[in-house]
């Protein structure tokens, strides 16, 4: 036998060779959407994917209570306009919530309430200076959570935004919660 056949693979062992290579570009995609599997679904409790949208005056079951959103409103009396940055509004949106499972420390968690405007942009609840204390009995998201609730109380709960003068007009509030996650209501402006 010569050098030459010693070094030269056989079919078979070729065939074997490049059926791994192959394998590869199976297996390696896999391992990773199994290793990752579980932070991917973490993501998913995380962020707001899916809209359920609720028409203006309706009422939706969400994290086991039902939310009904009131109205946004611009403020203009009482701010300190100084303080407020220029071009920009503060706004209040509020909600009706009737409890129906008082358990709201576990299902409200991570609860969120946003302003959206029509290109996607969202804004968070912020204190805005200068802006009156809101009126006895109307609370946060968060407030609302440590409240002492029981089944069928009816809840106000406001949350205050600083967003630019230019999209108030088409601005829809949006509720999430990481018990209903990916899933979150998308709220229809009143007429």
């Amino acid at each position: 036998m010569s050098a030459i056949d010693e070094e030269t693979p056989d079919l078979s062992e070729r065939r074997w060779r490049r059926r791994s290579l192959w394998a590869l570009f199976l297996l390696v995609p896999l391992t990773l959407l199994v290793t990752s599997y579980d932070d991917l679904k973490e993501m998913g409790k995380s962020n707001d994917f899916l809209p359920v949208d609720v028409a203006p005056g309706q009422s939706a079951r969400y994290g086991g209570s039902d939310w009904q959103f009131v109205e946004l409103r611009t403020v203009t009396e009482g701010k300190k306009s100084k303080s407020l940055p220029e071009n920009s509004v503060p706004v209040i949106a509020r909600f009706i919530v009737e409890i129906g499972d008082p358990d709201l420390k576990n299902l409200w968690v991570m609860c969120s309430i946003r302003l959206v405007d029509a290109a996607g942009r969202s804004w968070l609840p912020t204190s805005v200076p200068g802006l009156p204390r809101p009126a006895e009995g109307i609370e946060t998201c968060v407030t609302t959570i440590f409240a002492g609730v029981s089944k069928g109380n009816r809840r106000v709960v406001e949350e205050t935004y600083l967003v630019p003068a230019n999209v108030v007009g088409e601005l829809r509030p949006t509720i999430g919660m990481r018990t209903e996650r990916p899933y979150y209501l998308r709220f229809a402006r009143p007429q």
